[in-house]
């Protein structure tokens, strides 16, 4: 419960950025951040130590490295779509299913965390 509070708490913060921020920096911090939570797998995969989940990490990265610059440096969309295709990918780092081996409550933070900053973006372009 302790890990939702606290991702809770870093979306509403980021979310307050953002809407601070100009336009453009906006969308560049947003492109930044996405980037951000997207290598941290990268981390917990070379914790793990097994050669594939690091390529398999370290290719989503990629993937939402993408979604990042698109969105940063054409249509925003692509950022909506990045956070919400990342708190999926998070949901994917239960115990059991795929990926890294990541702490317990990580993968529900992230999805909390990533999904209100998707849902902010929404809102924010006038969607």
């Amino acid at each position: 419960m302790r890990n939702l509070l606290l991702a809770l708490g870093a979306g509403v913060v980021t979310c307050l950025f953002i809407y601070v921020l100009p336009y453009g920096r906006a969308l560049d911090m947003v492109g930044l951040l996405l980037g951000v939570v997207a290598a941290i797998y990268i981390g917990f995969a070379i914790v793990d130590g097994r050669n594939n989940i690091i390529y398999l990490e370290c290719s989503v990265a990629a993937v939402f490295i993408l979604l990042a610059l698109l969105g940063m440096w054409g249509k925003p969309v692509w950022l909506v779509v990045g956070f919400f295709a990342h708190g999926a990918w998070c949901l994917l780092h239960y115990p059991g299913k795929m990926g890294a081996r990541v702490r317990k409550g990580y993968p529900s933070a992230c999805v909390v965390y990533d999904w209100i900053i998707g849902f902010y973006l929404v809102y924010w372009l006038g969607w």
